[in-house]
């Protein structure tokens, strides 16, 4: 009982250090080195949101310095949809604060807080910029039904080393330092429309967005007015004066971009010299396995007795941890198909004698990480 107690005081412990992450933390991360990318308004299009709270005033004041809360203007703020600021990834969902924080590349976080519920809120998932995420509440009691968005670099598994940055949105809003108190306070914020679909012209064929691939994939793209051919790159416009592929259809594969979640833009030329840019994305290509957690205290139990075992979580660099196979007996190489999508598992009643728990982390691209034995299982009589 004792040893029980003690696990369960290690994953407490574990659970009070997420809930410091603003009563979040990551369950996997990223350590992307690429560009971050550009933020739109989180708020409906067309929609006049007012700063209530800015920088430096508050509880804006900590590492969380550079923020906004936003109210509707001219209605109530209550349930409003909230949306992906950007491409990317969900972190973690934290239902008490209703808290939601995406990753995205170049080591770029957005967080968007005290939400009255999230949309499928599975971590790992990826998201589509402008994609409704939640819904404005006043879950973590803000005393006040608002918005609280934040951006924030981050390094490492863990996103350590958290700093907000001032904050600059595609519809032309600059926010930049400007000192004191409540800054950019008062000011009247309105979202502009963020595409979320392919422009009429291009379509595409090979891959799915919205998903991980472990395994390369060749992604097809053509247009019937398109003839004179095309220009293709990952996370920018291929500007140019003339295509680089002179032929009616064109491809493009997805390792080139390399591991992390990206957007291919394509721009095509008809025979008059006209142009159009499309996107396919966000799509996410993860070839690396999970790492694998530390060991943890072995456990005694009695005979008969069953309990909740937890261990730290694995890490992953790029589609987050999807879950664990698991494997309870006495083989030092035992394997199963038993599976949690949890860092825990409840033991059944176990034999006397010696057991080991073996656990195979599993990210959402299906990448396997190694087995390895996180604790030995004590049962006495």
């Amino acid at each position: 009982m004792k040893s029980r107690s003690r696990q369960l005081r290690r994953w407490l412990a574990l659970v009070i250090v997420l809930v410091a992450f603003v009563q979040a933390a990551p369950i996997a991360a990223a350590d992307h080195a690429g560009v971050a990318p550009e933020l739109w308004l989180p708020t409906p299009p067309g929609e006049q949101w007012r700063i209530i709270q800015g920088y430096a005033c508050g509880t804006h004041n900590g590492w969380d310095r550079y923020s906004l809360d936003l109210v509707r203007v001219g209605g109530p703020s209550a349930g409003a949809p909230v949306r992906a600021a950007a491409d990317g990834v969900i972190f973690v969902w934290a239902r008490r604060s209703g808290t939601l924080i995406l990753r995205h590349e170049g080591n770029l976080y957005t967080m968007y807080t005290h939400m009255q519920r999230a949309e499928h809120p599975q971590v790992g998932r990826i998201v589509a910029r402008g994609e409704v995420i939640g819904a404005v509440g006043d879950r973590g009691s803000p005393g006040v039904v608002h918005l609280h968005f934040t951006a924030f670099t981050a390094e490492g598994p863990w996103a350590r080393n958290r700093r907000s940055v001032p904050l600059r949105f595609a519809e032309g809003y600059d926010l930049p330092e400007i000192g004191g108190c409540n800054q950019h306070g008062g000011r009247v914020l309105e979202a502009g429309s963020t595409p979320l679909s392919n422009i009429e012209g291009i379509g595409f064929a090979g891959a799915e967005t919205g998903r991980w691939y472990s395994g390369d994939v060749r992604i097809e793209f053509s247009g019937t007015a398109m003839t004179a051919g095309y220009r293709a790159a990952w996370g920018a416009d291929p500007a140019g004066a003339a295509p680089e592929m002179p032929t009616p259809n064109g491809s493009i594969r997805l390792a080139e971009a390399g591991e992390g979640l990206h957007t291919l833009f394509v721009r095509g030329w008809d025979r008059n010299g006209q142009q159009t840019v499309a996107t396919f994305g966000p799509i996410g290509y993860d070839t690396t396995p999970p790492e694998s957690p530390p060991a943890i205290e072995p456990i005694a139990l009695k005979a008969g007795q069953s309990t909740l075992i937890a261990w730290e979580p694995a890490g992953d660099a790029a589609s987050g941890v999807a879950g664990y196979r698991i494997y309870i007996g006495s083989d030092p190489t035992g394997v199963s198909e038993w599976f949690t999508p949890l860092p825990e598992v409840e033991a059944p009643p176990l034999a006397i004698g010696e057991h080991l728990l073996r656990i195979q982390p599993i990210d959402y691209a299906g990448n396997a990480g190694e087995w390895v034995t996180v604790a030995s299982i004590i049962v006495r009589p």
